[in-house]
């Protein structure tokens, strides 16, 4: 019953999509819907507004591109299975709403697991990137490149300089086992709410603080309902680009590989973006009045103590997941 009305929650969202759209493009013979959660001044929509123009512009017009943000398409999770089902062309989510298709995407949400964006980058585009997308396949969905977030940081009510401070707290956590591991590890009470759904939930006291790198922070103005902020680098978030692969193989030679190309290019700009912005976003969450709190080197080593058992959880509870974790180690040892 529960998937019956999945199906049907779908094809209303795809007969309001269309309503929307309209006549998308009368030269066009190819139309992408390209959902995503954030909102349109952000670098994750700049970066899908450049995609969409790298795409029709390289077909002649022959592909046209409708961009959805702020979760106008439903939550991530909805879109994840829309993408499946073929009602959705392109998607760029947070790995942790993919993670319902594929849990071993959760390794990038690991605390303290790569060291910087070149050990991360490196690895992504790379051998691991392609190795956790390939069981996306069966699910009909193929993986293009991967937008990036950033290091998320701790925004709270109360001050974050000690693992030991979480403790009686309520956190806020994305719809990923790990995250959730990860906050129960580090003594706080972890509570799921949907993104589009969080900033009423901090400030209306829901829940006590969260996790998300500078931009969306930001983007979603989480500032102006948070009195702290802990520099903490504790984890990236990283966002899938995918299409639907039935969408991908309808699609001549030439196009399939001007899609990926699009979206490689669209990718490198988004991350260029986020990483010239950040500077700019730490300064605005200064001047609302947010108490930043830096963490010295060895705050920042008791809280690595305090996760490393979510390494042993994710190894022996996520199926598939440790050939991936050690994949990372792996390639760390060759450097």
């Amino acid at each position: 019953m529960k998937k019956f009305y999945t199906v049907v929650s779908m094809i209303v969202v795809l007969t309001f999509v269309l309503a929307l759209a309209g006549n998308a493009s009368a030269a066009a013979k190819w139309n992408i819907k390209l959902g995503h959660d954030q909102p349109e001044k952000s670098p994750h929509h700049d970066g899908a507004l450049y995609f969409k123009k790298l795409l029709e512009e390289g077909s002649k017009g022959e592909i046209a591109v409708k961009i959805y943000p702020t979760q106008l398409l439903g939550t991530g999770v909805q879109m994840s299975e829309m993408v499946q089902a073929g009602a959705l062309e392109v998607l760029t989510i947070p790995t942790s709403n993919m993670q319902v298709l594929q849990p071993a995407l959760q390794l990038l949400d690991l605390p303290f697991l790569f060291a910087n964006r070149e050990v991360l980058g490196g690895q992504l585009d790379g051998a691991l990137g392609d190795a956790l997308y390939k069981p996306l396949l069966a699910k009909n969905i193929v993986g293009l490149s991967w937008f990036y977030s950033g290091f998320k940081q701790f925004t709270a009510n109360f001050p974050i300089r000690r693992p030991e401070d979480f403790k009686g707290h309520k956190m806020r956590v994305m719809p990923a086992p790990v995250i959730r591991e990860q906050f129960k590890a580090l003594g706080a009470s972890p509570v799921p709410i949907d993104f589009q759904e969080l900033y009423s939930a901090l400030q209306q006291g829901v829940v006590d603080g969260q996790e998300n790198p500078l931009t969306t922070i930001v983007s979603m103005k989480f500032y102006e309902v948070q009195k702290y902020m802990t520099l903490s680098n504790h984890a990236f978030l990283g966002y899938v680009f995918v299409a639907s692969k039935s969408f991908n193989d309808s699609l001549p030679a030439n196009y399939q590989k001007l899609l990926r190309e699009s979206a490689s290019k669209a990718a490198l700009y988004e991350r260029n973006l986020i990483q010239e912005r950040e500077k700019g976003f730490l300064e605005t969450i200064k001047k609302a009045g947010v108490n930043v709190i830096e963490l010295k080197p060895q705050e920042q080593q008791a809280f690595q103590k305090a996760v490393e058992p979510v390494y042993d959880w994710f190894n022996k509870n996520i199926s598939g997941g440790k050939q991936y974790y050690d994949m990372v180690r792996a390639a760390e040892k060759k450097k």
